[in-house]
């Protein structure tokens, strides 16, 4: 009997989390953690054609717990009644999830009314806005499968990992890897040069110009409109700058320690950052472990440290995390496998 209470307790907390993780900006203490990729709901949830999809996500539940009758203590009758309300509270994602991207100034064709297959998104966008003037998109050309575990780990954490700002456009490619398999272009807009202006990007330790053909390519700039269009050869940070003027450019040398046990009796830790052009004044420097920002960040004037103060609670999974560093509008770097937490 503890067995069988066991499974629906972890299968209801594994439901919740889902909700919990697009709840408003305003609840974020209140967010779980996002169910793991191995996790049983993302077979449910690949079964269902919108978050909405109430009648798909109990027939998916049916069948996973029929089928699998060891994992919940051969009682599925009573076990599906139990979780069947867990398909109501999924449904109420998508209107959390556009309350949450609007609140952040953030428009996507996500939500149109066309959207009915969840499975098969096209012409999808995330557009960001501040003060009612575009800063960047981003855009697919290729077909999504929204009901993924990818693409929901792209939404939980949208924030993180994208970022759009005057002339600049950052994606953490360590933690979405194969998000440029879509057919991603960006744009830029509000810009105000007279010719195509030179692009910068991050090689992961340092920024540098931008090889097209290799970085970029199908570069469109129209500068009446201030816009610039082009897709990314893989992601990372962009920064544009006046044709043939230079970027000073940030680098990480070394990361301490390198590693941290994980305690869950600490609230927290530190890791102290060493490189060049890590601060700017009058601008903020932020601090991105995997996918969680620094609770508090400290930056020596000179560009050369950087403390960051990460929430312990939010390293449970061991594993090695990539580090970034980033200045909003200026630049970021990016040190893959930077500290591991064991």
């Amino acid at each position: 009997m503890k067995h069988k209470k066991g499974k629906v307790f972890l299968a209801g907390i594994a439901l919740l989390a889902m909700v919990a993780m697009t709840a408003p900006t305003t609840l974020a203490e209140d967010r779980g953690p996002m169910p793991a990729e191995d996790d049983f709901f993302w077979d449910v949830f690949a079964q269902m054609t919108t978050p909405e999809d109430y009648s798909g996500c109990v027939t998916a539940l049916n069948n996973y717990i029929n089928s699998h009758p060891d994992e919940f203590g051969g009682d599925a009758s009573q076990v599906l009644a139990q979780m069947t309300e867990m398909c109501t509270q999924v449904g109420l994602m998508r209107t959390d999830m556009q309350t949450n991207m609007t609140a952040e100034g953030v428009q996507t064709s996500l939500f149109d009314a066309g959207n009915t297959n969840w499975h098969a998104i096209s012409g999808l966008y995330f557009q960001k806005t501040e003060n009612g003037a575009p800063m960047g998109r981003i855009s697919f050309s290729n077909t999504i499968d929204f009901m993924s575990y990818r693409f929901f780990t792209f939404m939980n954490n949208f924030g993180n990992l994208v970022q759009f700002n005057d002339g600049y456009i950052s994606l953490n490619a360590a933690m979405v890897p194969n998000m440029i398999d879509y057919g991603a272009s960006l744009t830029m807009y509000g810009l105000d040069f007279d010719e195509i202006p030179d692009i910068y990007v991050s090689n992961g330790t340092t920024m540098r110009r931008a090889i097209e053909g290799t970085d970029v390519s199908g570069i469109s700039y129209d500068a009446s409109a201030g816009t610039l269009t082009f897709t990314p050869g893989h992601f990372s940070s962009f920064k544009v700058v006046e044709k043939g003027s230079t970027l000073e450019t940030m680098q990480i040398t070394k990361v301490d320690p390198r590693s941290r046990k994980y305690n869950a009796n600490k609230s927290t830790f530190k890791v102290n950052v060493k490189g060049r052009n890590l601060y700017k004044a009058g601008t903020d420097t932020a601090c991105t472990l995997g996918f969680s920002e620094a609770t508090k960040v400290s930056a020596k004037k000179n560009g050369k440290r950087v403390r960051c103060t990460f929430s312990m609670s939010e390293f449970s999974t061991l594993g090695y995390y990539p580090m970034t560093i980033s200045i909003i509008g200026t630049g970021e770097v990016t040190k893959t496998n930077a500290v591991r937490i064991k």
